[in-house]
Order: C-alpha cells, then structure tokens, then sequence
C-alpha cells in the first residue's frame, strides 16, 4: 500500500483532474448541440465574444474569484459551471479513492466524462450527439479488455440491446400513437450491451425505469413539457449496473 502522503498527493491530483475535465464537459455540452467545435476552438465568452484569458479558465476557481461573472462585459457566468466542473471533480476522486492508481480508474473516469456531457447535453437540450455515443462504443471495447470478456457474449449482449430498443421504440408508438423511446436512446441501449453481460439488462432495464419515472415526475412538476429526457436514467442505470453488478439481486425479495 502507499504511504499516506503518496496517496494524498494522488486522490489531490484526481480532484483537480475532474475539476480540468468537468470544464472541458461544460464545454463539450454547450458547443455540440450548437454544432461547434469542441476541441481547437478558443475558449470565449458566450454573450460578449471576447476570448479568455488564461487567469478565467481556473476551474471553479476563475468563477469564484469573478464572483460569477464575465470580466469583460459583467454578465453573469452560468451556476452549471462550477457545479459541473466540482461534481466532475468529487466523482474523479471517489473514484481513484476507491480503485487506486489503475486502468479501471482510467476508464470509469473517461465514462463518467462521457455520461456527464450526455447528461447536460439531454437536460438541457433533450438530445445524444451521436460523439457521445461513438465514445461510450470505443470506452465500452476497452472495458471488455480490462475484464477479458467473451467476444460472442458481448455481440450478443449488443445485438440484445438494440433489439430491445427497436422493441420498445416501435412498440409504444403502435400503442400510444406517439414516439417514446427516442433513436438515441435505442443507440444507447445497444452501446450498453458492450458494457454489460446479457444478465444485467433485468437489472439495468429496472434501475432505468425507476429513475426514468423520478425524472418524468420532475419534469412535469417544474412544467418543462410532456416530453422529458430518458437519457440520464439510461447513464446512471448503466453506471449503477457496473459498479455494483448485485445490487438488483439484494433489493429482490
């Protein structure tokens, strides 16, 4: 085991790691639905246009010290921000204090990036950019590597989850006469085969409708349409069946 000030030094730098990713998601989650480019162009204020200077790209720490607010044309720096860029940062540290100075760390962090900007991005604007998608695919390939998973198993696991995401999709506009499962969602069930075994979808399928319910309930309460995003209980269902894959099996009677 290391020493108490190499592990303090570690858990210090995966904090500030989620802090630095948890601003590259509000980025990421901002620019893609608007069709912008996420990497190479430079950072700017939304409402003025003028770039940003170095001293306001401190995550979490720049907002504090500009008392939310743009230091060229004062109008106010969105609360999303540092609430997004201080989550990033608690989970990247749960998740080194949990697993240490591994692989696995390496690539729940990049998931957990990944659902964050999914998460933002279907809140505020009821869409997956098909990026995400592609990311969570190639994060979910490396993941089988790390657990030496079977190949067969995983394409059946895959090929499960779209059949069950064209199932519900058409299913419920043949009943309702409406759309409910969006395409993104049923892209998103079949990605979720690459995560996980055939015999965890009981397990993620019940943990997604309960939160899926929640969401719907508050979505309605705080009057934003009919229509809510299913997204967020897909993300967090799947990151729920990952880290603990018996958690369903303990809550049956």
């Amino acid at each position: 085991m290391p020493d108490s000030h190499h592990t303090t030094i570690f858990l210090t730098a995966a904090f500030l790691t989620g802090l630095a990713m948890g601003s590259f998601v509000s980025v990421a989650s901002y620019r893609l639905p608007r069709g912008e480019e996420i990497v190479f162009k430079p950072s700017h204020c939304p409402h003025c246009g003028a770039m940003l200077a170095v001293r306001e790209l401190f995550p979490l720490l720049s907002w504090l010290i500009q008392r939310g607010r743009c230091l060229h044309c004062a109008a106010p720096i969105g609360i999303r921000y540092p609430l997004i860029e201080l989550a990033m940062g608690i989970a990247f540290f749960a998740l080194a204090l949990a697993f240490g100075l591994t692989f696995k760390t390496l690539i729940l962090a990049l998931l957990v990036t990944e659902f964050a900007i999914l998460i933002v991005t279907d809140l505020e604007h009821t869409i997956i950019p098909d990026g995400v998608q592609i990311a969570l695919f190639f994060t979910g390939i490396a993941w089988c590597i790390l657990r030496d998973a079977n190949w067969e198993d995983v394409i059946i696991s895959a090929t499960t989850g779209l059949f069950l995401g064209l199932l519900l999709h058409y299913g419920y506009k043949l009943l309702r006469k409406k759309d409910g499962l969006g395409w993104a969602d049923v892209k998103f069930l079949c990605i979720a085969g690459v995560w996980l075994p055939l015999a965890a979808f009981p397990s993620f399928l019940f943990f997604a409708g309960v939160i899926g319910t929640l969401t719907g309930i508050s979505w309605r309460l705080l009057k934003r349409g009919p229509l809510f995003p299913f997204g967020p209980a897909l993300a967090v269902s799947l990151f729920i069946n990952i880290l603990w894959p018996n958690l369903f099996q303990h809550l049956m009677p």
